[in-house]
């Protein structure tokens, strides 16, 4: 365990050693985005081909193509893909569409953070030192470090605490000034306006999902620097449009070893899914919720979500305290691992002390970025293929309980090695 955690747990342990009473909600207002100004139009990511992967070439290349075919130009994406986003009407659409300069054309769409928060009023225990946390505020931190039930009460980090890594979290923004984060949180982009930001978080999500990877109490890589990228609204909701400019701006800058917590879910967008290969070709690894279900709750194949059915991305479905997979949680072939997803106790956003519990796959998905950022402080040379074959070769097999067809029934494992495979590599 490193000096700065050390400093950070021995200073927790004398003032007490426990958590405040833990409460939520929302802390600060974001601004919406910027309003169209056609009532008619809808907005389309168009997606080119034949252009060099810079910034003024797209920008010049969107220019020309809205000066010949009309609508109105909003951003361009460069480093992830080569795309710009515009409103169009049905006409003009079709115009693009006889362009053999345009590869593809995607209607604007939402997408949703994959949890849910409530308050909890409660102490957390102590803290201990030497790679042990005794009573850990989260279930979920108490299961990933132990291959069976039941708990016994301590999380282990014998493989440490995932320091030189930088988790990018895209989502509500997250309150940087927690004190689970003890200056390892930064604003680092705000996709909505896009501008330097993402250091507030008006909704919660972020902060809880930021907590849960990376929280000095409540987190799996305790010593992992935190980026925020906001690219979901106070409502938790994101556009196609946003989340791209997020993606884009990651793969642009992110430097060294890097893990991508997406905690959200949606209908199918190719785009989106290319943006993110493209991520991963240049190094970047990133984890992806399974997602909540359909309308009435109950659990579907992931493959039919997006970012969940991406080929490169690590896809999280959630457990309950019993290993049971909940209802409401997806499943299938594009699941890689399971994680607690339940319940789990983490950072809110009311306060810079202020818990919650979140559940959904957003939960399950934030450990297992966690449990990432820890491998890969470990092998900082690993690929993000072979960061998730080290993850699913260490992960316990047959512990969930209905994981659902088709799914792998691999539950994440972050303890003591206990002669598993874990390099990653062939």
């Amino acid at each position: 365990m490193n000096n700065a955690l050390a400093r950070a747990l021995t200073a927790a342990a004398a003032a007490g050693a426990a958590l405040p009473l833990l409460t939520a909600g929302p802390a600060a207002s974001a601004a919406p985005p910027a309003a169209r100004t056609s009532s008619t139009a809808g907005v389309y990511i168009i997606e080119v081909n034949g252009t060099e992967a810079t910034e003024d070439a797209v920008t010049r290349r969107a220019r020309e193509m809205t000066a010949a075919h009309g609508g109105e130009l909003w951003r361009v994406y460069h480093s992830a893909s080569q795309a710009f986003s515009v409103t169009l009407t049905d006409t003009q659409k079709a115009s693009y569409y006889k362009d053999p300069r345009v590869d593809s054309i995607t209607s604007d769409r939402v997408y949703r953070v994959a949890g849910t928060q409530r308050p909890v009023r409660e102490a957390a225990a102590t803290t201990g030192l030497g790679g042990i946390q005794l009573s850990p505020p989260s279930w979920g931190l108490d299961r990933v470090d132990q291959r069976d039930l039941p708990l016994d009460g301590i999380h282990r980090m014998p493989h440490g605490i995932g320091a030189g890594v930088d988790v990018y979290v895209v989502d509500t923004g997250v309150r940087v000034g927690h004190r689970e984060f003890t200056g390892r949180a930064h604003g680092a982009y705000d996709a909505i306006e896009q501008r330097p930001g993402g250091n507030l978080d008006c909704n919660g999500h972020g902060t809880a999902s930021a907590a849960t990877a990376a929280g000095l109490w409540t987190g799996v890589a305790k010593g992992a620097q935190i980026q925020s990228v906001r690219a979901f609204g106070c409502d938790g909701t994101g556009t196609l449009e946003h989340i791209m400019s997020a993606v884009d701006w990651i793969t642009a800058h992110a430097d060294g070893p890097s893990v991508v917590n997406l905690g959200f879910s949606g209908e199918p967008g190719s785009v989106l899914d290319l943006q993110l290969y493209q991520m991963t070709q240049k190094g970047i690894a990133y984890t992806a919720a399974a997602g909540n279900g359909d309308e009435s709750g109950t659990g579907i194949e992931s493959c039919e979500t997006t970012p969940a059915r991406q080929t490169t991305a690590i896809t999280v479905a959630a457990t309950g305290r019993d290993d049971r997979r909940p209802a409401w949680s997806n499943y299938g072939y594009c699941v890689h691992l399971f994680a607690p997803g339940t319940d789990i106790t983490t950072a809110g956003a009311r306060s810079d002390g202020s818990y919650v519990r979140l559940t959904g796959t957003s939960a399950a998905t934030a450990e297992v970025t966690g449990a990432a950022a820890v491998r890969l402080a470990r092998d900082p040379g690993m690929t993000p293929v072979e960061l998730d074959r080290a993850l699913t070769a260490a992960a316990s097999e047959g512990r969930v309980r209905d994981a659902g067809p088709d799914s792998r029934n691999l539950l994440v494992y972050t303890g003591p090695s206990d002669g598993t495979r874990e390099s990653g590599r062939p």
